[in-house]
Order: C-alpha cells, then structure tokens, then sequence
C-alpha cells in the first residue's frame, strides 16, 4: 500500500514483506495442526486464541531457568506428515528433576493454539494403590470436564476412550499427562484428532508409547542453578553472600533440591556453611539438603511429616493431619505451615497441601521406620471416622435421600449445617481425596468402609459418576457381608439400586432396594426403609406398573408426613406421585400433588427440585392444553438448571419447550431445542433421555412429511424402549410408527402396532394413551372406508379425552363432523 500511496515502486520494501509474510505462513505451518489437507476447514476446529475451553492447567511457577534448549524442543514440535493422531512428547528425568515444571511452562507458552481446551492431569503413580489415578478415572473426570459424562452402563476403557475421542472429535486440545508408569495411561487418553497435543512426563522411558518427540532432563547447570537461587532469594528479600550459593551449586543442582535449599534460606533468613558439603560429587544434586531439614525437625513437626505420607489424596487439610497425628487442629494447621516454609509441603491450590513425589517418599520412608504397623493402623482408622464423619455431614446438607448413623468421634463436635451449594462445592474440592480415602479402606479391609463408599453414593450419582460408585459401592457391600453387617449391607445395597435405577436398569434397581428395605425395616430404621420405599415405588413407575408405584409411593408420603423434619422425602414422594396420576391420565391429582411438592421446595429452597417439579406442572400444563403457563415453567426450569450447571435438567427442559414450540408450529425452533436436547442426553449417555428425544423427532419430522427420518428417530427410539424393559415408551413408539406406516399405505402394518399399544396401555392403566390409540384406529378405519368402526372408536376416543380435559378432544369433534 506505501507503494501504491507514494507512486513509487520500492523493490526493497516489497521484497522484506514477501520474505516475512513467507516466514509467517511456514511458522505456521510448523504448528501441530496448523495445516490440513484439501483446503476446507473441519467444522470441529475453532479459531486461534484462548476460547472458550476448559484449561486445568496448575500455574507454573515464577522463577524457572536453565531449561532453554528442552523448552526449544516441545515449542517447535511438529507431529509426523500425514499423522492420524496427536502430536506426542514425551519429557523423562530422575524424580525432583522438574520434568513437570517444564511441561507445565510449555503448555502455557502454547496455551493459544489449542483453544478447545487446557488439561492437566496427575496420576500419582507413585503413591500407594488407593491414591493412584486408573486410566478410568481420569477419563469419567476428563468427559465431565469436557461436557460429557461417563457412560453409566459399564465402567469398560475401552467404551470410555471411544466415548473420549468422541467428544473431542477434530478439536484443538492439549493435555498434559503427568506421572506416568506404563503406556496403558496414555493411550486410552490419547485423541484421534492430529490437532492436538499431548506432553507426557515420566521418570523413564514408557514402552509402547511411540512419542514423536523425547525429552530427557536432569540436573541444571550451574550457572543456571545459582540464576535459580538467585532469583527465589531476590524475590524473598534475602541476601545471601554470593561465595556461599556458589558452594551450594557446586554441589546440589537437582531442580527440587536448590528450589528446597532456597526457600529455606529464604524462610530462615540465614545458611548455616555447614549445610554443604564440598566433598561431596559435583552435580550429584542428592537429597542430603531434605534429609537434613527432615532431621532438623522438631519431634511433632517430624510426626505431621511423616503421617503425611498416610493420606492417600492430593490434599492434607489441618483437620486430616490432627487425626493422623491424634493432636489438635490448631497445631496441626502450625505445623503444615512450618513444612510450607521450610520447603517440604508443597500447596498446590488452596484446598491443602501436598508432596512433591520425592519428598513423599522420604515421609513414607520415615512413617514406616518410626511408627509400628498398630500405630499406623490406628492413624488410617482415624482418618475414615474422620472422612466418614465429614460426608455424613455433607449428605445431611445436600439433602441425600438415605442418611447414614455414624459414630462420633468423642471430643470431635458435629459440623454446623451448610448451604447445598457450599457443601456441593466441597464435595467437588475434595472429591479426589475422599475417593482415594474410600478406596485405602477398602484395600485396608476396613470393616466400616460402606460408610464411605454409600457417604460418596449419592453425590457421584448427582454428578453422573456412576460406574465409580457402583465400582466403590459393591466392593464395600462385599466387606459387609464378609463381617455380617447388616447396616452396611442395607445401605450399599440402597445405593446400588438407585445407581442402577439412574442408569435405566430398573428390574435390577427394584431387587436391590426391595433388599435394602427389608434389611432397614429388621434394624429398625424406618425412616431409610421409607426412602427404600420411595424408590421401588420410582422403579415401578419407570416399568409402568402404576398401581403398584401409587401404593409404595402413598405409604411413604404417609410416611414422611407424620415426620415434619422429613419434608424431602414427602415432597420427593409427591413429586412421582404426581407422575403416576399425570401418567396415567389423572391430571387434576398430578396438580393438586405436584403443587403441593413444589411449596415445600420453595419454602425450603431447594431450587434444583424446584425446577423438576416446574417441568412436572409444565407437561401437565401441556397435555391439558395450556401452552402458555407450560412454556414459562419450562423456561424457569431452564433457568434455575443452567444456573446449577445441570446439564441434564437443561437437556429435559429444552426438550419440553420443543414440545411445546412443535404443537405450536414452530417446527424451525423446535427442531433446533430438540437437537440440542438429544446432543446433551446422548453426551450424558442418558438411554431413557435419548429415546424420549427420539421420539418427538420421530412426530416432528412425521408432521413435516419427513416419513424416512421420522422412521429412523422412532426405530432408534423402540429399540432403546424394548432394551430398557420401558413399556410405555414403547407403546408410545409404536403408535408414532403406525401413523408412519398408515401414511405410508401399510395399513396392516399400522393395525398391529395400534392394537400392540392399546393391550400394553390397557394392562398399565394409561388413560391418555388409551384415547390416542381410539383416535389413531378411527382414522385408520376412515382410510378403509369403515365409518361405523371410525364413529366408534372416535367417540369412545372424545369421551376419554373430555373426561381428560384434553385439547385433543376439539381435534375429535371435527373428525366425527365430517
């Protein structure tokens, strides 16, 4: 443009730009999916930038040095031509040697060409078995993060890495793998997409792992040593005579040991000369610095340190470290500050403090050499009742349906009652922690340990983690039954029942619970065998068996009531009390029900049931014709849903509005709330969800004259129906299918699948469904030319759908008038 403005042609200018435009492009080019082949863009890529994905990324740490020509490396990586898979790194060095540090540094400097997502995750595959990351775990925690959630069928890897590179499809994602042992921890987490990256650490080669790239680090140099030192003493104001820190690399250089030696300085404002040893192999950078500092601990200190070691999860809170003490808090909280200072206790976040690996195993070394296998035993003890205690306390504020009797430590007072919200956000923190505590029962053999996996039951079935808990929740009812308890068998049996009634397997559920209210109602406890009952009666409605359901479910209402402080478990019954009579037609007594439901949330502020019981009304609303009242109630549902980040709330919400938007004619909107319904309940692998979706699609596309996509909707539909034993959807498919047939010519066809969903509506009591199946058959014997066949079924058909108080039956009335 300069040229052109100026009228004078500049060959020197023109030249520099082609050259730094040319540069450009092939820098470019040299970024891991920076280029593609055939010239159209994916629709999975996103622009450059940060975006709008998650990054887990840790923060790196302020003063780093010496790695220069390794972070060369991982920046300019460029994955191999024509690669079908992401770009791999692989860093390996000698623990303490900051291999984590460097990816963690890499990842940020390439944070912006991977927009569609940031992730870091820890295996601690150095810690004892219960703290240790599985493959399993760390993808059912990657989809959340995501937005997809574990399948809740099985907890197979192969399934879950399928479902991973699924949700990640052709995005640009980087994600670092930090502590690993063997390639199985990398390769089921490995995306198909070749615009990804994945940096690995680990402190060997990892066989199998095929990495483009390797990376190998050790101890500094030592002018990059004293840089280090230098500038974590400048940062703490600390002066330090220069010929003293120059002794001190001469000898330590390992990562880890100059940054611990540093801070201690830094910590104690002096360094004692005799803390080096000028005789000792240059370079080595052992751990003499940690053992001294260990060994210079006061007795207590040295105590907190090594039962440390003992604690399975990421986090040591001060509450956890008095218990594997057996000390005070207030001292406990102390001494975690004083092994912050001195460099030993890292805090990686603000929940806690942790080990470097390294440091770890010496607290472990210390924790097995001074403490006998009694007093270890007592502190792992000590610290279920402690976590045991903390999730009875929990549930209590999140409202879990079954709530568990422990037994108070003495002198430990009972924690104030919190909001939901706090005590979610809690459990969320310190979810890894409480998981790996679950898990060392378990492994330990606690006798107790059902006290932990049921405490974490419901909260993972909340959050969609449902393979993990029915893992954790029939290994402790095994340990239950090995030692006769009979508490624990009664609640993770009650526990895996409504694991098992969320995941669609109602016959399976209905067993369980049936045993778990047979075992509570033995000890005694009636108000768990109430909720026991409320959940057959929940699983008998999912089967259609609403004779059945009403009467559980009445019992327990009856229940609750008689017990004001029970107001959840009376609202719950109501709430599918009013589904059963919504179901089944009875529409006035689903309103008077769910009314009554939804002021007992509102008074209570439990705004999640809140919103379920507005969906509830809102249908109601809907099938009576009030489309209006239906579509605001949806809409506050929606809003209360995407306030708690519930997807699956949102998912039912939109569906409903769908519904409604289709009743409407507005097919453009809701086709769209539809699609996106069906996307979120299929990325939550919600079978029931998916099928319902499926089959307003099947209606939708079917009144649009869509026939063959109507077809595939409603067959993917009835084969999720008839695998999940779910009667009523099934019939209802079936109708959906005979229009489609009718419509097609095939009125044979369409007779079957009339007369199957009329014996299936007729046997459950389904009332609604009954009328439609009536109005369905009319108009079939219309097609054939058999008005006496069509007057009677249409008018049986309006004298159902009057009695409903249904809109349908306006649509009756002008059929029977032609």
């Amino acid at each position: 443009m300069t040229n052109v403005v100026t009228a004078t042609w500049n060959w020197w200018l023109f030249g520099t730009l082609l050259v730094l435009v040319t540069m450009a492009a092939a820098g470019a080019a040299l970024v891991p999916g920076g280029s593609r082949t055939a010239g159209a863009p994916t629709p999975d890529d996103t622009s450059a930038g940060h975006g709008g994905g998650p990054n887990t990324l840790p923060p790196g740490t302020a003063v780093f040095a010496g790695r220069d020509s390794e972070m060369a490396r991982l920046l300019t990586a460029v994955p191999p031509a024509a690669a079908a898979r992401p770009l791999v790194c692989l860093v390996t060095g000698c623990s303490g040697s900051g291999k984590t540090e460097l990816a963690v540094q890499a990842a940020h400097l390439l944070v912006d060409r991977y927009p569609n997502g940031r992730l870091f995750v820890g295996y601690r595959s150095h810690v004892d078995s219960a703290g240790r990351l599985r493959p399993q775990d760390v993808l059912a925690a990657l989809l959340a993060i995501v937005g997809a959630a574990p399948a809740t069928t099985d907890f197979d890897l192969e399934s879950m890495s399928g479902q991973w590179r699924s949700a990640v499809g052709n995005g640009r994602f980087l994600i670092v793998l930090d502590d690993v042992s063997e390639a199985a921890q990398v390769r089921y987490l490995l995306p198909a997409s070749a615009h990804s990256m994945v940096i690995v650490t680990s402190r060997h080669m990892v066989p199998g792992l095929d990495a483009d790239l390797h990376v190998e680090v050790g101890s500094l140099s030592e002018d990059a040593a004293r840089s280090v030192v230098g500038d974590i003493l400048r940062r703490g104001a600390c002066s330090v005579d220069p010929t003293v820190i120059d002794a001190l690399v001469a000898v330590h250089r390992l990562p880890l040991t100059i940054r611990h030696i540093a801070d201690r300085i830094v910590a104690e404002q002096a360094l004692s000369a005799q803390r080096t040893d000028p005789h000792s192999r240059p370079g080595a950078g052992g751990h003499e610095p940690l053992l001294a500092t260990v060994s210079a601990l006061a007795p207590v200190d040295h105590l907190f340190f090594r039962r440390m070691a003992a604690h399975p999860g990421p986090h040591v809170t001060a509450e956890v470290a008095a218990v594997l003490a057996d000390l005070p808090v207030a001292e406990a909280a102390r001494a975690l500050a004083l092994l912050h200072e001195h460099g030993l206790a890292i805090r990686p976040d603000p929940y806690g403090y942790g080990f470097h690996d390294l440091v770890r195993s010496l607290a472990q070394r210390e924790y097995v050499r001074r403490d006998d296998p009694a007093a270890r035993d007592q502190a792992c003890q000590r610290l279920f009742r402690l976590v045991a205690e903390q999730l009875a306390d929990a549930n209590e504020s999140i409202h879990a349906p079954f709530l568990i009797g422990v037994r108070r430590t003495a002198g430990r007072e009972r924690q104030a009652s919190v909001a939901e919200d706090v005590a979610l956000t809690w459990l969320r923190n310190y979810f890894d922690d409480l998981r790996s505590v679950a898990r060392l029962a378990v492994d330990r053999r606690w006798p107790e340990s059902w006290q932990l996996a049921a405490g974490l039951g419901y909260f993972m079935r909340v959050q969609r983690n449902i393979p993990q808990a029915q893992e954790l929740n029939e290994s402790a009812l095994q340990l239950a039954l090995a030692s006769g308890d009979e508490a624990g068998r009664a609640h993770c049996s009650a526990q895996l029942g409504a694991l098992h009634r969320a995941s669609g397997r109602n016959r399976t559920a209905l067993v369980l619970v049936e045993e778990a209210r047979g075992v509570f109602n033995r000890l005694g406890d009636p108000r768990n065998e109430a909720y026991c009952a409320s959940e057959v009666g929940t699983n008998l409605y999912h089967l259609a068996d609403y004779a059945a359901a009403r009467d559980k479910m009445t019992d327990a209402v009856d229940f609750f009531h008689r017990h004001p402080g029970e107001w959840r478990g009376e609202a719950n019954a109501l709430g599918v009390l009013g589904m059963i009579n919504r179901a089944t037609g009875d529409y006035r007594e689903a309103r008077n029900r769910l009314d009554r439901a939804l002021g007992i949330y509102r008074a209570k502020g439990n705004h999640r049931s809140v919103a379920w019981i507005l969906i509830e009304l809102g249908t109601v609303d809907r099938l009576t014709g009030d489309y209006d009242s239906a579509e605001a109630r949806f809409r506050e549902a929606l809003r209360i849903k995407s306030g708690a980040s519930e997807r699956n709330g949102c998912a039912w919400a939109r569906r409903e509005l769908g519904i409604v938007k289709r009743i409407l004619g507005h097919r453009t909107e809701a086709q769209a709330l539809l699609d996106e319904s069906l996307r979120e309940f299929t990325a939550l692998d919600g079978q029931r969800n998916m099928a319902d979706v499926n089959v307003e699609l099947c209606t939708l596309h079917r009144e649009a004259g869509a026939l063959g996509t109507a077809r595939e909707h409603g067959d993917l539909a009835l084969r999720i129906y008839e695998r999940l034993e779910n009667l009523r959807g099934a019939a209802w498919t079936e109708l959906e299918l005979g229009v489609i047939d009718r419509e097609e010519g095939d009125l044979a066809s369409a007779t079957v699948r009339f007369e199957h969903a009329g014996g299936v509506y007729a046997r459950i009591g389904d009332r609604s469904g009954a009328a439609r199946v009536l109005l369905e058959r009319g108009r079939l014997a219309l097609l054939r030319g058999e008005p006496r066949t069509a007057t009677r079924c249409l008018e049986e058909a309006l004298e159902a759908y009057t009695e409903l108080g249904s809109p349908q039956a306006a649509e009756v009335r002008s059929l029977l008038a032609r």
